[in-house]
């Protein structure tokens, strides 16, 4: 075989160098016929080129014949009969530009003469350059006609000069020229640079290449010589691709044809050659493939044997129910095979069971069953589930059953394999499961229970305690009673920021926090943030303020109740850790604008770095001996920890012994929600009017700079221009500099005595004075230059409406922002009804209602306040939840399906209930808003004050 693949490769080959060279041979013929085509092409364009310049010549000849003729005539005479004779010769269509006759080598007779007037008077031998005074001096040496070789004409375009000679009796008479355009000439005569196939290009005597390109004479063109009367062109062709270009096409096919050719016989001569050996080979093959087909076949069959001897020991060993079924005569399944394991489970002999329905195995109630077995045996479908089985002593049991179709040689299914596993301790397991997940949930439900009875029953004293203290702040006691008042209400408030912390707490471990998102004003937050911790702040004599960056909206979104409760806590931490100082509130955006960045800052004693990674743990303080020092739960910094997760934030702290801490806390920034827009746009809309304060200058004089930075925010807000004094110095240089409509100087600075000279002073005794102190504090400044005293931490507001009062806006003011310190008149004339069914509470609440200069009637239970409704019309219902006989939410549903709407009151929830959910069953429930105990006299002011306004 391999002798014939030689001998076919050394044909192919020598095949193959014939090959070649009749294509090298065929190629330069195919050439040959090219280039002679192209010689009779080129031919006839160049016959073609000199018939068109002779028939123009011959207009030549004619001028210089009619010249001959009237060379005797006088100048004026021989100018008419040559306007007449170049009248009818010339033709610009034909590419006459001009004639002319110049008598001793100066024109003086030219047509067309408007636009020829410029040749007239220039001389032969004078004015042309010194290759076209040769022409003239050829042409009068020979007598016959001189060509000029294409040139640039001054006029433009590209022209050829005829020149001829004219004799007088064997002298020199002058010269008759005619111009031609050299491209109109060449297309009459039908050239064109690219012509079909053609790249075409013409020189002249002088091998100046006038038309087409000089790489054509470079390309071994054809060439036809244009013969002129007394010179040449040469005309030059060359194929648009090439010689070898051109030819490709017909090379390539024969190309193709040959080795075609070559190929079919070197197959036919390998075919021919090496049938024999083929069908040798083909032979050994096929002897070989029944060979390994036999051997595979015996190796399957061995194979098939041990698996079917491994499956009977599987079978043999299964210790659940394993079992063959087949389809009977009658449609119904029977029993081929039972395993060891299924006799020990069902109990039955397998010689007892061979031969019989499956059904003996399943209960009564599933003996519907025996159908879809039917079914999935003759569909090739494997089937699982649950089934109850029955053990020959008609005990019933759960089993997981599945059933898989065996296939015979052909792949036809023959019968099915049943698997079964007993699931009885399974399912007692599940049931055991079920009733430990109840008796979880009613863990859970108890301990809910118990939270919220254990907050009611702790909240309905401290509403006394907390709510008689307010009542006798309100009146006249002794300096060392008020001290002793105050200080059980601030311990029974202190209790009561115990109880909400554990409460919290409770809901965030139990995962009911809800969070609760809306447009929050971020200066009110920080404010009202600030103003629960300030009586704290105070004691110490702590410096509170709030810087909030220029990129910051005005509204941001999120839960403004939980982001307060965050800043409560951060605050009363960093108030309790710091004896002296300041606690900063910092706000701006994070470097990519998608997160709100709180810091809270303080002065104090600073965190241990060993103690960092315990801050936001649970019941977990900085030190034990901390703990004895500075009260709390430790369950503050946790409590925030978590309701800054739940807002999609994070938190995180730095400190430094003895150098104070800070307190870093992220939320979300969605600054393009449409709902924060809509809110801003509607606060822009219904904002303050500033337009009093605008342009007023104020002097800010304090030495703490967070404080002036705070303060200057407000002013700028304002539209008020102000300047900055650290020191009471540094404030008496600047009003004797510049003037001022108002000064805000803080209690404290240094050297105030230098401040008050200079404010005593003629020409600032009439400047308005605002001072900044503690809460409890009495003006520094005398009282006569004080025109307004403001407490620490100063909110926007406040210090609003003392500029609008002292800038003479005070009725504007009072009305829209400064609260009533008493009802209104038309408010004490309310119906008020009390529902409360505890003593106590019954107490607290009516002397606050008298205190507040309201009158309350009083029902015990929700069944009174039904009666009470029935005997007089009331405004306000002010309705607790607990209640014996019908409790307040039941009472609430019954007045608002049954009371006519002209007779629906306002009714208000009182209640020591603090669970997730209290606030919206009160509200579901047709309540119209809601007071947690202890109820406070301001909280209960506000909302009776709110009930008035939107009657």
């Amino acid at each position: 075989m391999r002798k014939i693949q030689i001998q076919t490769a050394l044909i192919a080959l020598i095949l193959l160098l014939i090959w070649w060279q009749a294509g090298l041979w065929y190629q330069s013929q195919l050439i040959s016929d090219e280039r002679a085509e192209v010689a009779d092409h080129l031919a006839s364009h160049g016959n073609s080129l000199a018939t068109s310049i002779s028939s123009r010549l011959d207009k030549l000849n004619g001028l210089h014949a009619f010249v001959q003729a009237e060379m005797g005539s006088s100048p004026e005479l021989l100018n008419q009969r040559f306007s007449i004779f170049a009248r009818n010769s010339y033709s610009e269509d034909s590419g006459i530009i001009n004639l002319a006759i110049a008598p001793q080598g100066i024109f003086k007779h030219v047509y067309p003469l408007d636009a020829m007037q410029g040749m007239i008077g220039q001389s032969l031998f004078r004015d042309l350059s010194p290759s076209f005074r040769m022409d003239v001096e050829k042409a009068i040496e020979t007598g016959d006609m001189v060509i000029t070789p294409p040139h640039e004409m001054r006029r433009g375009g590209l022209g050829i000069v005829g020149r001829r000679a004219v004799l007088d009796n064997g002298s020199f008479w002058g010269i008759v020229s005619m111009t031609m355009d050299a491209r109109k000439v060449l297309q009459s005569s039908g050239l064109n640079a690219t012509s079909g196939d053609l790249n075409m290009a013409l020189k002249d005597s002088r091998s100046h290449v006038f038309f087409g390109e000089e790489s054509v004479f470079l390309s071994d063109p054809v060439i036809h010589r244009v013969l002129l009367p007394d010179s040449y062109w040469e005309l030059a062709a060359v194929p648009v691709r090439g010689w070898a270009g051109s030819v490709q096409v017909p090379l390539r096919i024969a190309q193709m044809a040959g080795l075609i050719i070559i190929g079919l016989l070197v197959i036919l001569y390998y075919l021919a050659a090496s049938r024999q050996d083929f069908l040798s080979q083909m032979i050994r093959e096929k002897t070989s493939d029944l060979e390994k087909e036999l051997a595979e076949r015996k190796r399957a069959e061995k194979a098939l044997q041990e698996r079917e001897l491994h499956l009977r020991a599987i079978f043999e060993a299964a210790e659940n129910v394993a079992f063959i079924i087949a389809e009977g005569k009658s449609s119904v399944p029977l029993i081929l095979e039972f395993s060891p394991g299924a006799e020990k489970i069902f109990g039955y002999g397998r010689e007892e069971v061979i031969g019989r329905s499956i059904s003996i195995l399943l209960s009564s109630g599933d003996q519907d069953k025996l159908a879809k077995i039917i079914s999935r045996i003759r569909n090739e479908s494997r089937l699982s589930g649950f089934a109850s089985l029955v053990r020959k002593s008609e005990e019933s049991f759960p089993a997981m059953c599945s059933l898989y179709p065996l296939l015979d040689e052909t792949g036809e299914v023959y019968a099915a394999l049943g698997v079964c596993i007993d699931i009885t301790d399974q399912k007692r397991m599940e049931g055991e499961l079920v009733q430990a997940k109840e008796a979880a949930e009613a863990s859970s439900r108890a301990k809910a229970e118990f939270t919220a009875n254990v907050s009611h029953e702790m909240r309905t004293p401290l509403n006394a305690v907390i709510g008689m203290t307010d009542l006798l702040l309100e009146s006249d006691l002794d300096p060392v009673k008020r001290d002793y008042v105050r200080t059980i209400r601030n311990s029974g408030l202190s209790l009561l920021s115990i109880i909400n912390e554990i409460l919290d707490y409770s809901k965030i471990e139990a995962r009911k926090m809800d969070i609760v998102e809306g447009a929050v004003n971020l200066q009110e937050i920080l404010e009202a943030a600030m103003e629960q911790v300030a009586p704290r702040a105070a004691e110490k004599r702590l410096e509170l303020a709030y810087i909030l960056a220029d990129d910051l909206p005005a509204r941001i979104w999120g839960d403004g109740k939980r982001l307060s409760q965050i800043l409560v806590n951060l605050l009363s931490n960093a108030i309790k850790f710091t004896e002296s100082g300041e606690v900063t509130v910092w706000v701006d955006l994070d470097s990519e604008k998608k997160a709100y960045h709180f810091v809270v800052k303080d002065t104090g004693i600073g965190i241990p770095e060993d103690r960092m990674s315990r801050l936001f743990l649970s019941f977990s303080q900085v030190d034990t001996s901390l703990a004895r020092r500075y009260d709390g739960t430790g369950l503050g910094l946790a409590i925030s920890s978590k309701l800054v997760g739940l807002m999609g934030g994070r938190i995180w702290a730095e400190s430094k012994i003895n150098a104070g801490s800070q307190f870093h806390f992220t939320i979300p920034a969605r600054m393009d929600d449409a709902r924060l827009r809509a809110a801003e746009d509607q606060s822009s809309a219904n904002g303050p009017d500033y337009s009093g304060l605008t342009g007023k200058r104020a002097l800010l004089v304090s030495g703490i700079q967070s404080s002036r930075m705070m303060l200057a925010s407000h002013l700028r807000s304002f539209g008020l221009i102000w300047e900055e004094a650290a020191t009471g110095c540094e404030a008496a240089e600047k009003l004797e500099k510049s003037r001022f409509d108002v000064a805000i100087a803080d209690s404290d600075i240094q050297e105030p005595g230098i401040l008050e000279e200079s404010l005593s002073r003629q020409d600032n005794l009439a400047l308005p004075l605002i001072e900044v102190g503690f809460l409890g504090d009495k003006a520094r400044f005398p009282a006569p230059r004080v025109s307004a005293f403001l407490a620490k931490p100063i909110r926007g507001e406040q210090l609003r409406g003392a500029l609008l009062l002292i800038f003479g806006q005070k009725e504007g003011y009072a009305a829209s922002q400064v609260p009533a310190t008493q009802p209104e008149k038309s408010y004490s004339d309310y119906r008020i009804l009390l529902a409360e069914d505890n003593p106590v509470n019954q107490k607290v609440a009516l002397a606050m209602l008298k205190h507040l200069g309201y009158k309350a009637d009083l029902a015990g239970n929700g069944r009174e306040v039904l009666s009470s409704l029935e005997q007089k019309a009331y405004d306000v219902i002010l309705m607790d939840i607990q209640m014996p006989e019908m409790d307040g939410l039941e009472a609430t549903r019954f007045i608002r399906t049954r009371l006519p709407s002209a007779s629906q009151p306002r009714i208000i929830a009182m209640t020591a209930f603090a669970m997730k959910g209290d606030r919206e069953q009160c509200l579901a429930a047709g309540m119209d808003d809601y007071i947690g105990k202890p109820v406070k006299m301001e909280e209960l002011k506000r909302v009776l004050e709110r009930m008035g306004s939107s009657d």
